[in-house]
């Protein structure tokens, strides 16, 4: 059984609130201890987070500049859009052409003859629609064999190979028609029948065999397009690399008129992809400021100020930026050669006039400087990977070590708490005794006035 002690009933003291106030006086250093250095390990650990944060954006940059092809920007454009539009890869050669689009391709579309409706009945028996050198089968029944249920088991067929049917109701009836869904002169589509009661011949088109019961509206064609005189035929409107490394999108055929497609090196673009990595290192350099430096206005130091670690991330990446890359065989080597220079804070700045004249003289061999073996983009990559690396970068290191730190502080909280409350009961127990005591002591006080102010001749004062 668990005894219940009201405490304070013998001397009028509040000994929970007493004992409560002596309690918390006492861990309240303890805590606030850890409270502070729980703080600062937080920060740390956040300011950790962020640089590897701005790392990984400014490592993600770097990995889009080690490939060999992404400096080589290229664009493209036409005299006449209306007639042909272009796209331009990395391996395209500034180059004029003169492309005429003699034809454009085109899918095969049949059209039926007329039909009372489109419930109207046609026949039974099996339907077999080729496309090319591709086929499949319909089996017509009395449950799908009017003009409608045929429609509906083509467009149904999961072995379709690439027919679409409609139903066109005119004036004079109802027409089916069978659209090819891909063009080139290779889709054409072809209708045969057997079987059943030989209605479905009226659906029939088989002009090698004579058979052509349905009405070619449109036929299957490539299309024909004509590059400086030379003959290209293609199964889309889409040519991809008659020209290297163009796509030419026909829009429109005009036979006998040429338009000029011209490819030249963009300038533009790559400006701005340098000015992208301009941009990311700085942002970099940014983050590296806000965890690692002193605001002499504020006396507010970051959180990482005077880390061994952090300040090796940066300096290693100082490093590499000023070395240059060896095996180009071009005007330039390093990044001053190209206009990127560093400033004021260890900030990079672009030179655009320096830059133009480095474009203008090589451009082809600018992604060397960034994607070559000893490129920019590859040694500084090397260097961000090596420090974000889950198992071995140091920056993880870090953060892991922050980790069970954050994790010893509940533990410390924990010894705390169990002293805590031992030294709680423990106050408890002796403010109880003594309130027993004062008790006791007060009763016999009572007592003994009592007593004495029951002898003859003695008065016993209250007051």
């Amino acid at each position: 059984m668990t005894s219940i002690t009201s405490t304070g009933i013998g001397s009028g003291l509040d000994i929970s609130g007493l004992v409560q106030r002596l309690v918390t006086a006492e861990g309240q250093a303890t805590e606030i201890r850890i409270a502070r250095q729980e703080a600062r390990a937080q920060a740390k650990l956040s300011a950790y987070g962020g640089l590897k944060s701005a790392l990984s954006t400014f490592g993600d940059q770097l990995e889009k500049l080690s490939e060999p092809g992404f400096l080589l920007a290229r664009k493209g454009s036409t005299g006449d859009e209306a007639q042909v539009t272009v796209s331009v890869g990395e391996t395209a050669v500034p180059a004029s052409y003169q492309v005429e689009v003699v034809q454009l391709a085109q899918a095969q579309k049949l059209e039926s003859g007329a039909f009372g409706s489109a419930g109207a009945v046609v026949g039974t028996g099996t339907l077999t629609i080729a496309v090319g050198s591709e086929s499949f089968s319909l089996t017509v029944d009395s449950e799908n064999n009017t003009l409608e249920g045929i429609r509906d088991a083509i467009n149904a067929a999961a072995d379709n190979k690439g027919v679409a049917a409609t139903i066109v109701n005119g004036d004079a009836g109802s027409y089916l028609v069978l659209a090819g869904e891909n063009t080139g002169s290779d889709q054409s589509i072809t209708v045969t029948q057997a079987g059943g009661d030989g209605g479905l011949s009226a659906l029939e088109y088989d002009p090698a065999n004579m058979l052509a019961s349905l009405t070619e509206r449109q036929e299957a064609l490539d299309a024909r397009v004509r590059i400086d005189g030379v003959d290209v035929s293609s199964d889309t409107n889409v040519v991809v690399d008659a020209i290297e490394g163009v796509t030419l999108n026909l829009v429109a055929a005009n036979p006998g008129t040429t338009t000029e497609v011209t490819i030249e090196n963009d300038l533009d673009a790559v400006r701005d992809q340098l000015k992208s990595f301009v941009d990311g290192y700085n942002a970099l350099v940014d983050a590296f400021d806000a965890q690692t430096g002193f605001d002499p206005e504020t006396e507010t130091a970051g959180p990482l100020l005077g880390d061994l670690a952090v300040r090796g991330v940066r300096d290693q990446l100082r490093r590499e930026l000023s070395v240059a890359v060896t095996g180009i065989e071009a005007g330039f080597g390093s990044l001053l050669d190209i206009g990127i220079e560093t400033g004021v804070g260890g900030k990079l700045t672009l030179n655009d006039s320096t830059l133009d004249a480095a474009l203008g003289s090589e451009f082809s061999k600018l992604g060397q400087l960034f994607a070559g073996s000893d490129g920019y983009a590859v040694r500084l990559s090397g260097v961000v990977d090596s420090y974000l690396d889950e198992d071995q970068g140091i920056l993880t290191a870090r953060t892991d070590g922050l980790d069970r730190t954050i994790e010893g502080f509940a533990e410390q909280r924990e010894v705390l708490n169990v002293r805590l409350e031992s030294l709680e009961a423990r106050l408890l127990r002796q403010f109880n005794a003594l309130d027993v005591l004062v008790s006791e002591l007060t009763t016999t006080s009572s007592f003994l006035a009592q007593q004495l102010g029951n002898l003859p001749g003695i008065s016993v004062s209250n007051g």
